[in-house]
């Protein structure tokens, strides 16, 4: 009967340990994103990661999951807070992971959202040249395929170094994406090869 019962609260996504608190973390996901969308300024806020933000991608000081070191992955400030929240409830993070990671100091807030008391605000670092944006998508290939694989990565790595060009990144690209899909689920793999998809563009 138990055990009847269980998988039925599964079933319905109630299960409070699949999720962190099934139909609790739903409703708190979707009173999040609502928020989000009844205030434009919050939706267009920017964010950039700070140093302890890559320090803890390069270094995995496992501070963070998974998933949540993928999203701090994402965080760009090319990207908006609303589209940050997109890729958020594809990957199925918390709602709230904006909040904590500034809380917890792995991003901050850029451009007009960082303006001090004397008005100052902090640039948004955009790539111009080409090589900048060969470097971008690089380091996020690099990056994201360590998060998923760990030390299993090393072999895909050493590609990524012969790499010179976005067009030789875009070349490996099909043994990224098979790599990738070794140590993420499909939800995952698919933000990060969307994303993946811009900086090659």
């Amino acid at each position: 009967m138990y055990r009847a019962t269980r998988r039925r609260r599964r079933t319905l996504g109630y299960n409070q340990f699949a999720d962190g608190g099934g139909q609790f973390a739903v409703a708190a996901q979707r009173s999040d994103r609502k928020w989000l969308k009844e205030n434009p300024m919050a939706q267009a806020a920017r964010y950039a990661k700070t140093e302890k933000g890559a320090e803890e991608i390069s270094k995995r000081r496992k501070n963070l999951d998974r998933r949540m070191r993928t999203m701090l992955i994402l965080v760009d400030p090319a990207k908006s807070a609303a589209e940050l929240a997109a890729q958020a409830v594809q990957l199925g993070v918390p709602p709230d992971f904006l909040q904590t990671m500034v809380r917890d100091g792995f991003i901050a807030p850029v451009g007009e959202a960082a303006g001090s008391a004397d008005g100052a605000t902090a640039e948004i670092p955009v790539p111009k040249d080409e090589f900048a944006r060969f470097r971008k998508a690089q380091a996020f290939m690099n990056e994201t395929i360590v998060n998923a694989l760990g030390i299993r990565s090393f072999m895909f790595t050493l590609k990524l170094e012969h790499c010179a060009t976005r067009a030789d990144l875009a070349a490996i690209a099909p043994d990224y994406i098979k790599a990738l899909r070794k140590g993420t689920d499909d939800a995952e793999a698919r933000v990060i090869v969307d994303r993946l998809r811009e900086l090659l563009a």
